[in-house]
């Protein structure tokens, strides 16, 4: 308690703020006061309005009410940003005793501490909260803490949970963690009879697992209401100081945690704020006096002046070409709002858009018909050893050697899916490559394209995207194109960093992309047309309602983007993408044999998720093996 003190006196910028509350006070009283006197003047008019038989009752009563609050605040940060976590029934994360998304929580502290240089703040997690959020408290390095959501552990993956935590240090670092920690203290005079009053009227509410409500439950839902009602006034004050004071903060922080971390990972995650269906939000009746600590609004969107900025607001700032993707130009007239603007100095402008590249036009369809060479070839996939030490021609291995030359030869081989040994003559193509290929194994080209892309070197940005068009007209030079041809190209954007930027998205959002993907993969399955149809019918059951079952009856036949479609559903939480790969795989090849197409498509798919694929690929194998054909 003497060290919270201390800091007050210590740190000279608090006395604005200080001034600040004293005025935001005497505001609250001189209101409250008056609205007391109008009640008095109803039933006695010789008394005044402004100063009456009640009001020094009311200001001792008031002023007492707020004194009591501030000591007891000064009480509750007596050890730092541990009491505050307590107090909001925080539980401490352990190695010992976490679950796997609780470890990488402390791995990401660890590391950024060491990177920093700065004793690791202890983390905590709200387990009730399923909105996406962090804030960080405390005084001195020994007492900070972060604070973390349920929902952020359970929501974000690793690159996104490091952009959040990278946020909090940024605080840590900048002094701004001590500074919010201090405002919390000052504000609670006002914010107080608030949250009093909520606690009060939660008594009255039923609590889950809880089989009969509280005799009195009517009374504490009545008197909190009124409580609450009273203390309104404050918090609206102090929301109205804190949105024009500290208003300009978020994007400046932003910007400062993107240089510091020098990448763009606090945009992913607000990326996935956005799309969750809970948003920021925190239901705690401390929501009010914490808002400005929290990474993002803590209040609900529609409360009036939310001291942080929208999350589309946000992500138009760090990135503005992601604000159309999001069909968010409308926020662009929001660059102009002097509130935001006038604190923000040039060199936070960033003029800089990503421009991704983008599927040749038009479209090609779905290839309906696998693309395989026999059928010994498609039943029996070969195991990745044997199929990556296959002797290879001598012409191959010396075109492997070379960028220029492994770009032949990924040519020739997407020549050799699309055209077989009927290459056009007009091809620019080298034939004596493609004879080659011709003489080997067709379940060892996909593999010598991968061994190809590994080696295509670095390229002007200019030349990388004319390259990858090229290899893009040839897998659909028929106007069709296939899933392995897709991931294939994928394959060849990672290598080139022209893969798109992590886009977070929501299951409902990309339903009908998830349904035109389950096509695609059918169609590299090498069964009959009816079987098909069975197949997608049992997979549709387990990832659409009834009412979506009816939408998505019939295969679509409108031209598709793979890409697109790889790209969004990426971007779904790791347990939707691992439960859509787990139902296609249940689906499809719980009672069948795998090729060597479908082995592919599926590790490739595994790989362009975010997975390990070894594993899959070795099981999958030893399945093939426990099989009769």
């Amino acid at each position: 308690m003497k060290s919270a003190g201390y800091l007050f006196i210590k740190n000279k910028n608090m006395v604005w703020s200080a001034s600040i509350c004293l005025l935001a006070v005497l505001l609250s009283l001189f209101i409250l006061n008056t609205i007391v006197g109008l009640n008095v003047f109803y039933f006695d008019q010789t008394q005044s309005i402004f100063w009456h038989v009640l009001s020094p009752y009311l200001i001792v009563l008031l002023l007492s009410v707020m004194a009591i609050s501030v000591l007891y605040e000064f009480y509750v940060f007596r050890s730092g940003g541990h009491s505050l976590a307590k107090q909001m029934g925080a539980r401490r994360l352990s190695l010992i005793e976490s679950i796997p998304e609780e470890s990488i929580a402390l791995k990401i502290t660890e590391q950024l501490a060491d990177t920093f240089l700065i004793e690791a703040p202890a983390i905590y997690v709200l387990p009730d909260e399923v909105g996406v959020n962090a804030l960080t408290a405390g005084f001195y390095p020994r007492d900070i803490v972060i604070i973390l959501t349920w929902g952020a552990l359970q929501n974000l993956d690793e690159l996104e949970l490091y952009g959040l935590l990278s946020h909090e240090f940024n605080k840590i670092l900048s002094g701004e963690t001590a500074e919010n920690t201090r405002l919390k203290i000052l504000y609670s005079s006002l914010t107080t009879l608030s949250q009093w009053g909520s606690k009060i009227a939660k008594l009255g509410f039923t609590k889950h697992g809880q089989a009969h409500t509280h005799k009195f439950a009517t009374s504490f839902v009545a008197l909190g209401g009124i409580i609450w009602l009273i203390g309104s006034l404050g918090v609206l004050i102090t929301r109205l100081i804190k949105y024009i004071s500290l208003g300009s903060r978020t994007f400046k922080n932003d910007q400062k945690t993107r240089r510091l971390i020098q990448n763009d990972a606090n945009v992913q995650t607000l990326l996935r704020i956005y799309v969750h269906h809970s948003g920021s939000q925190i239901h705690s009746e401390y929501a009010e006096s914490i808002s400005h600590m929290c990474f993002a609004n803590s209040l609900s969107p529609q409360n009036w002046m939310n001291i942080h900025p929208s999350i589309e607001q946000r992500i138009y700032e760090l990135n503005p070409g992601l604000v159309q993707d999001l069909q968010l130009e409308n926020l662009k007239k929001l660059r102009n709002q002097p509130l935001f603007s006038l604190f923000r100095s040039l060199d936070e402008l960033n003029s800089e858009v990503y421009t991704p590249w983008s599927s040749p036009q038009p479209l090609p369809l779905l290839r309906l018909s696998p693309i395989s060479f026999a059928i010994n070839d498609a039943i029996k996939p070969l195991k990745p050893e044997i199929r990556d030490n296959m002797q290879r021609p001598e012409l191959i291995q010396r075109a492997l050697q070379t960028a220029t030359g492994s770009r032949e030869v990924m040519v020739a081989i997407l020549m050799i899916r699309q055209y077989r040994e009927f290459i056009p003559a007009e091809a620019e193509v080298s034939r004596a490559i493609v004879d080659s290929l011709l003489h080997l194994d067709g379940r060892v080209h996909i593999s010598i394209f991968y061994e190809a892309c590994k080696n295509i070197g670095t390229m002007p940005a200019t030349i990388a995207r004319q390259f990858l068009m090229k290899l893009a007209r040839i897998i659909q030079e028929d106007g069709e194109i296939g899933l392995l041809d897709a991931l294939l190209l994928e394959c060849v954007k990672f290598e080139l960093n022209l893969l798109p930027l992590h886009t977070p998205t929501s299951l409902e959002d990309v339903k009908p992309q998830i349904v035109r993907l389950i096509d695609a993969l059918l169609h590299v399955q090498q069964i009959n047309s009816q079987n098909q149809l069975d197949v997608r019918k049992k997979i549709l059951h387990r990832v659409l309602t009834v009412q979506e079952l009816e939408m998505y009856a019939e295969i679509s036949d409108e031209p598709i983007d793979l890409a697109e479609i790889l790209n969004d559903i990426a971007g779904l939480l790791l347990r939707d993408r691992l439960s859509i790969l787990g139902v296609a795989e249940l689906c499809l090849w719980n009672d069948r044999i795998i090729t060597q197409d479908e082995l592919d498509v599926l590790q490739l798919l595994y790989w362009r998720f975010g997975f390990e694929t070894d594993e899959i690929v070795e099981l999958m194998q030893k399945k093939n093996s426990l099989m009769i054909v």
